[in-house]
């Protein structure tokens, strides 16, 4: 099974040709500090900016109709979000998704149509964020195939091992900086399934809960587990 994808990796020619065209003013951008827990923009809001995030990381996600919410992307350092300004007026729709920082953010809010014509006028930029923008869809096809193949614990495993790669915490004891509610949000399942996710990785020795918090014990076993679990549905 292939990694969880909920990050999205930035692409460093558009990252350094916003980060040096914003600060030579040759695009004119709005900087903003955000609180961890303060919205970006919420569900229903028309949005007219694309947003670079300099600092932190941005949570995407949407509410669904029985009160829980399915976490659609995490976007961190050199990422863009915001792409509504590129439609045409006839087709433009309010956000479906909500984006909430997750930790202190720092970012660069730019006029849409002033950066889709910064775009129509360099090639080597609008290709990059071609690129930028397919492998987000490709990230987000990834993980709908993924949900619909893979059991819960299969996919609970792979996330722990994910956050513990984009924490840099690649070996035991490593803390998961996340409730069981955060975790069940990012899979889109309900919290009880993360419960038994958990009851079970315990009982194969890969986590332990030690002052609240979820431990990773055992990155090995923890990966076995996985592996385990795809050589049984062969």
């Amino acid at each position: 099974m292939e990694a969880i994808s909920l990050f999205v990796q930035p692409k460093p020619l558009l990252s350094n040709t916003i980060e040096r065209i914003t600060k030579t003013g040759e695009l004119k951008a709005a900087s903003h500090v955000l609180a961890p827990g303060d919205y970006l923009f919420r569900e229903g809001d028309d949005i007219r900016s694309t947003f670079y995030i300099q600092r932190g990381m941005v949570r995407l996600y949407s509410n669904t109709p029985d009160g829980y919410s399915k976490t659609v992307f995490f976007h961190k350092a050199g990422t863009l979000i915001g792409f509504q300004g590129f439609q045409y007026d006839e087709n433009r729709k309010p956000s479906i998704l909500n984006a909430r920082a997750t930790t202190k953010v720092e970012l660069l809010e730019i006029d849409g149509a002033t950066f889709g014509a910064y775009l129509r006028d360099h090639g080597d930029v609008c290709y990059a964020m071609a690129q930028y923008l397919f492998e987000m869809m490709a990230l987000q096809t990834r993980e709908a195939v993924n949900a619909a193949i893979y059991p819960v614990l299969q996919r609970f495993s792979a996330l722990l091992l994910t956050l513990m790669s984009e924490f840099s915490a690649a070996h035991a004891p490593a803390i998961v900086p996340f409730s069981n509610d955060d975790l069940a949000e990012m899979l889109g399942v309900h919290v009880n399934s993360i419960t038994n996710s958990i009851s079970a990785l315990r009982k194969a020795e890969c986590v332990e809960r030690q002052r609240g918090a979820l431990v990773i014990t055992d990155f090995k076993k923890l990966k076995s587990v996985a592996e385990s679990l795809i050589a049984n549905k062969r």
